[in-house]
């Protein structure tokens, strides 16, 4: 096991990937400070890799990634600061650095042909069934199986693809902007009512237990400043339920994400389907979907039936005003 040291050290240069894949920030030139009391109009903060450290050259601030997860999620006990920053890396310490800078859109790659030899080898592997995932999900959205890497490929659009671990609890995307799952639905308002998953694992159990739900999945909770931004981009005003897993970050993030959407008049409601089912705690909407699947059910139909009731007296209420 790690010390404290060591963990600081190898968490300290994924600071590049943080910037591009969380803040959407061109390393290679500078860009707006960071600092949130620096009121930047001209680019003027900088990456430098040397010391993995972005410094400005303004205001003179300079953050390492412990500093700049404390700004973006309001902590300031170190301890938390390191919780986060594994929980967005969770194999940094299990030896290779399996997460890689992304490249600038110019240099995408066209991953079609090899989606396409993953899938016939999807039926090599039962990881999927085994999460309880039906085989009609699988073949919906082409998910394949890399032999040579023991991995599952989740394509997320033609450049872009979300790998996960067979063996070894390894999770990391391809190359790319840090796209959403399903993420075009929201360019789509008839899509009334969607529910925002943090893995593409739970979006496919809500879907297993109801195919025609609508599902998103952020592939990460900090990746949630891509749906606040698409939200804005297509003028997104249907419903969003957001449905984190049943520990601290989850809370602590659907907190956050339902802040902002409401600043964005967005309608949105928090739920948890997993707490206390049948006196025990499961951690995930998977994890329910394996172990109790019949209660996971219930509660969805409740909550569900529920929810399109209230949509319905609100959209009642709008027309009403309208007239």
């Amino acid at each position: 096991m790690p010390n404290n040291r060591e963990e600081i050290e190898k968490l300290k240069p994924m600071l590049a990937n943080y910037l591009i894949e969380k803040h959407n920030i061109n390393i290679n030139k500078p860009f707006r400070c960071l600092n949130p009391e620096h009121e930047d109009k001209h680019p003027s903060m900088s990456y430098t890799n040397k010391y993995n450290i972005c410094k400005c050259f303004s205001c003179g601030v300079s953050y390492d990634i412990f500093d700049i997860i404390g700004l973006d999620y309001n902590v300031s006990s170190f301890k938390d600061k390191i919780d986060i920053a594994n929980k967005i890396f969770p194999n940094i310490l299990e030896g290779p650095n399996h997460f890689r800078v992304i490249e600038s859109p110019n240099k995408l790659i066209d991953f079609r042909s090899y989606f396409q030899k993953c899938m016939k080898n999807i039926d090599k592997t039962n990881y999927l069934t085994e999460r309880g995932i039906n085989h009609n999900l699988i073949y919906k959205y082409k998910i394949g199986y890399d032999i040579n890497r023991d991995i599952i490929i989740f394509p997320i659009n033609k450049n872009c693809y979300f790998g996960r671990g067979i063996n070894k609890n390894m999770k990391f995307k391809s190359g790319g902007t840090s796209y959403l799952w399903n993420e075009k639905l929201l360019k789509n308002n008839d899509n009334q009512l969607i529910y925002v998953t943090e893995s593409i694992i739970d979006s496919l159990s809500l879907e297993t237990i109801d195919p025609t739900v609508k599902t998103i999945a952020l592939n990460g909770l900090p990746n949630y400043k891509r749906l606040l931004s698409l939200i804005e981009k297509y003028n997104y005003n249907g419903y969003l339920v957001l449905a984190f897993d049943n520990d601290k970050y989850g809370t602590m993030y659907q907190n956050i994400v339902k802040e902002e959407l409401t600043k964005l008049n967005v309608s949105s409601f928090s739920i948890t389907l997993i707490s206390n089912i049948d006196n025990s705690v499961c951690k995930d909407l998977n994890e329910a979907l394996i172990n109790k699947r019949d209660v996971l059910e219930k509660n969805y139909k409740y909550f569900n039936s529920n929810l399109k009731k209230i949509i319905e007296r609100e959209e009642k209420k709008e027309s009403e005003m309208i007239l």
